[in-house]
């Protein structure tokens, strides 16, 4: 039975009424978060790739790791974890068209780090590896319960990840100052990271009764609610840092998140032995996120590649170029959405509706 089967029912409190109200608290923490991370990135040393990548990252990423987890734990399916963490990277993805589309003149007149190409490698690595334990290994048994010995490797990618994640500033960003203690900013850093998890697990929940009252697919479900909702906290922040100028930090975030979602994989993976299924069990829905997945990318790494060249944003055709780019991002995201309610007759990928 559902967790929220009973929570369903209540006429008072509808549940799309409580996603809206939890998920309109996720987006004012993250704001917050956001202005916080830029107070410790221009009162520090630490570099904004190594504030967004890993540690604005991990914290925003916290919606999808806790809601993973519990959807494992105590929901017991593991369907929503894989639907959570690819529908929520397809999202974070379709954020940079956002970047392309508002702040483009801001956007090419900052320095790219040549770093993001090996993050990109490491994100490309991730799906490659989680698209193997999907489609090639069947585990069952594996060690224990249904762990998949693919999730060691993505595990060590993640790892790898992190060591390669420059640690100094590179001596950039002239926004003035907030006069906030850089002490008081973690603390309240670290406060509103803990009230973000909170309602992240609230949401595993939520999503699990719209689910069932609206029959959604488990997989569709959680790329839809639990991949949008939870990846707002990547698309709140991530346009509060643009706005500030600070877009390394500002893609670290959204690339940073991409390769912490994988890692949530590989811990519901290892808590999935009382669960119906495996993390790694792909449907249709799963095999599209994979697919409109590598067409995000390959658009993404285009941009950067073009930004990290450097861009002269007074050309038109630079502009209508990542305008194209940034609608090729966005279709991905809406054909996902599409096809993934439509049965393509796929056997490897059954249609689960």
């Amino acid at each position: 039975m559902s967790v929220l089967t009973g929570l369903a029912d209540l006429h008072d409190f509808p549940l799309i009424l409580l996603y809206v109200v939890t998920a309109a608290i996720v987006v004012f923490v993250s704001l917050k978060l956001s202005d916080f991370l830029n107070i410790i990135d221009k009162k520090s040393n630490i570099s904004g790739a190594f504030l967004g990548g890993v540690l604005l990252a991990a914290v925003t990423s916290l919606p999808e790791l806790f809601s993973s987890l519990t959807a494992t734990v105590f929901v017991k399916d593991n369907n929503y974890v894989l639907g959570n963490v690819l529908g929520s990277n397809l999202f974070n993805m379709m954020i940079f068209a956002l970047i392309f589309f508002i702040f483009f003149k801001k956007m090419v007149e900052k320095k790219v780090s040549k770093y993001f190409l090996v993050s990109m490698a490491f994100s490309g690595a991730l799906y490659v590896l989680t698209t193997i334990a999907g489609l090639i290994f069947v585990p069952n048994g594996w060690l224990f319960g249904y762990f998949n010995p693919v999730s060691i490797l993505i595990i060590a990618v993640y790892v790898l990840s992190i060591i390669k994640t420059p640690k100094i500033e590179e001596a950039e960003e002239e926004e003035k100052e907030s006069n906030m203690p850089l002490k008081t900013a973690v603390i309240l850093f670290a406060i509103f990271a803990v009230v973000l998890v909170a309602a992240s697990i609230f949401l595993t929940y939520l999503t699990d009764g719209i689910s069932v009252k609206y029959n959604l697919g488990a997989s569709f479900g959680g790329a839809l609610f639990l991949g949008v909702a939870t990846s707002l906290p990547e698309l709140t922040s991530t346009i509060n840092l643009a706005r500030k100028r600070n877009f390394q930090a500002a893609y670290s975030d959204l690339i940073g998140s991409c390769i912490f979602n994988f890692l949530i994989l590989t811990f519901s993976d290892v808590l999935s032995f009382s669960c119906r299924s495996n993390v790694y069990f792909f449907d249709q829905s799963a095999f599209m996120m994979i697919i409109f997945g590598a067409v995000e990318f390959i658009a993404l790494l285009i941009g950067l590649i073009l930004l990290i060249k450097g861009v002269d944003g007074s050309k038109i055709g630079n502009r209508i170029l990542f305008y194209v780019l940034g609608a090729v991002l966005i279709g991905s995201y809406v054909a996902f959405v599409v096809l993934s309610n439509v049965n393509l007759g796929l056997s490897f990928a059954p249609f689960i509706k």
